[in-house]
């Protein structure tokens, strides 16, 4: 349980650094934390008790800083997450928004939005060294 804290006060530091003026991220990932684990089945369970830390930490986050923070965490725990975000393929009102969420290889991990089919994905970033 230690770690998982170490690794949310980590993805808090991370999210705020990151942040700049007018609403931009510059985002410098640290390299992947430990032994890459070689499975998703402990992802959802590690993205549901970093979520719990994260509320704790910094209250409830836009799905931008949520996926930043969900992805470090998950990176600093030594899964190999990545940071993806997307523009809306079919804006109902335009202009189209985005929307951030976190993947381990395939698996999409802080959302259950059909992300892959609503948007397309114009950034991905953060660690797709292995497959979770």
């Amino acid at each position: 349980m230690l770690g998982l804290w170490k690794a949310a006060r980590s993805a808090r530091e991370f999210v705020e650094s990151s942040r700049r003026d007018g609403g931009t991220y510059e985002l410098n990932w640290p390299p992947l934390q430990g032994s890459t684990r070689g499975s998703a089945r402990g992802a959802p369970l590690a993205v549901a008790r970093l979520r719990i830390a994260e509320r704790l930490l910094m209250g409830f986050l836009d799905p931008v800083e949520d996926a930043l923070f969900i992805t470090h965490g998950l990176r600093s725990l030594g899964f190999p997450a990545s940071f993806h975000l997307g523009r809306e393929t079919a804006p109902t009102v335009a202009p189209g928004g985005f929307y951030a969420w976190t993947q381990c290889g395939s698996a999409v991990l802080t959302t259950s939005l059909p992300v892959r089919e609503e948007y397309t994905e114009v950034l991905s970033t953060g660690g797709r060294e292995a497959l979770c």
